[in-house]
């Protein structure tokens, strides 16, 4: 009886951060979002839209919107670097 053949598959962007391994998916509320990056609701919304560096979208969860901790996070980090070069 022959060995079955097996196939790995890489998914593209797989590659992840040390630290975003390690570090626990969060959701944020749009509260703690606020609180995060010192902005108002109605600048989030509009930060979605904007085409250059659009804001991170909500996951809807039910009735509930919430935010990924790593992709506001990752967000604000961008901002910061652009800024400053």
């Amino acid at each position: 009886m022959s060995e079955p053949n097996i196939i790995r598959l890489k998914r593209q962007g797989a590659t992840l951060s040390a630290e975003r391994q390690t570090k626990p998916t969060r959701f944020l509320s749009l509260r703690q979002v606020l609180d995060r990056t010192s902005i108002s609701r109605s600048l989030v919304y509009q930060l979605i839209k904007d085409e250059d560096r659009p804001f991170p979208a909500p996951v809807h969860i039910g009735r509930r919107s919430v935010w990924i901790e790593g992709e506001v996070e990752g967000y604000m980090r961008q901002i910061v670097e652009a800024e400053r070069t």
